[in-house]
C-alpha cells in the first residue's frame, strides 16, 4: 500500500504540539510586557521622588539648621502638584526624628515624601 497523505492522528498530534509551543511563546511575551511596565513605573516613581525631594535640598544647610523647614514639622517649600500626561501627581511630606547613638543639637530629622495619583 502506497501512503501519500497524513492520517487524522498525525494532524491532531501536530496541532497539539503547535498549540503548546504557541501557548509557551504567548506566556513569555505577556510576562515580558508585565516586567517592562513594572520597570517603567519604578523609573517614573524614582524620577517623581527626585522631583519632589530636590527643592528640599536648599533647606539642608548647617549654618541655618534649626530655623529651616526641615528642622521642624512645617514645610515652606512644598511643591505644587505635577502633571505628566493625563496624570496629576501630588506629594505629601513628612518628617520624623532619627535615632542616633549620640544625640545632636538640633536633633536629626528624616524627610519622606509620599507621592499619590488618582487610579483609573
Amino acid at each position: 500500500m502506497n501512503k501519500k497523505g497524513l492520517s487524522l492522528l498525525e494532524i491532531l498530534i501536530a496541532s497539539l504540539i503547535l498549540a503548546l509551543v504557541i501557548t509557551g511563546l504567548i506566556s513569555v511575551f505577556v510576562s515580558g510586557k508585565r516586567l517592562l511596565l513594572h520597570s517603567r513605573s519604578r523609573m517614573a516613581g524614582g524620577e517623581l521622588g527626585k522631583f519632589f525631594l530636590d527643592p528640599l535640598e536648599n533647606e539642608v544647610r548647617q549654618d541655618l539648621w534649626g530655623g529651616t523647614c526641615l528642622s521642624n514639622d512645617a514645610f515652606c517649600g512644598i511643591q505644587p502638584p505635577e502633571t505628566l500626561g493625563p496624570i496629576t501627581y501630588t506629594a505629601d511630606y513628612n518628617t520624623s526624628a532619627v535615632a542616633v547613638p549620640v544625640p545632636t543639637n538640633p536633633p536629626l530629622r528624616r524627610a519622606t515624601v509620599t507621592i499619590t495619583w488618582p487610579r483609573e
